[in-house]
């Protein structure tokens, strides 16, 4: 009866931690989070483009055709609204390239097959060779 009685009490002491051990599950809250209205996109719409995938890096042509530059960036102004774009001009693959800031009004953009194509048609080699390089404030020109 002794050994039962050891046996019994050995298997206690050994299921004890177990039990011990065991975690409690955290309690799940069941209150969802409030979610503002007229705050966040669920997705894109078909009237709507993503800057970076469409302007940022598209050549611009003139009204010829011809590329006369590449959208490095865009000029965003008070009212959080793009004014205008940085636009590269000449140099080869990037070296002795310029870059100039063009009002939004002056460029046509438009829309074929999920490709924007940007026109900048008064621009001439001439005209974009006389104009300043763009500059941030201070005066320092615009990066690369």
């Amino acid at each position: 009866m002794h050994k039962l009685a050891l046996a019994l009490l050995l298997s206690a002491a050994l299921a004890a931690p177990v039990v011990a051990q065991t975690k409690e599950e955290p309690k799940k809250e069941t209150a969802k989070a409030a979610i503002p209205t007229n705050t966040f996109f669920k997705g894109q719409t078909t009237s709507q483009y993503l800057a970076g995938e469409q302007l940022i890096g598209v050549k611009v042509t003139n009204k010829d055709g011809q590329t006369i530059g590449t959208i490095s960036d865009l000029i965003v102004g008070s009212g959080d609204k793009i004014e205008g774009v940085i636009l590269g001009v000449g140099g080869f693959l990037g070296v002795g390239e310029k870059k100039v800031g063009v009002r939004l009004v002056a460029l046509k953009v438009s829309k074929a097959d999920g490709k924007v194509a940007i026109t900048f048609p008064s621009a001439t080699k001439e005209m974009l060779g006389a104009v300043g390089a763009y500059e941030r404030p201070g005066g320092a020109p615009a990066k690369k």
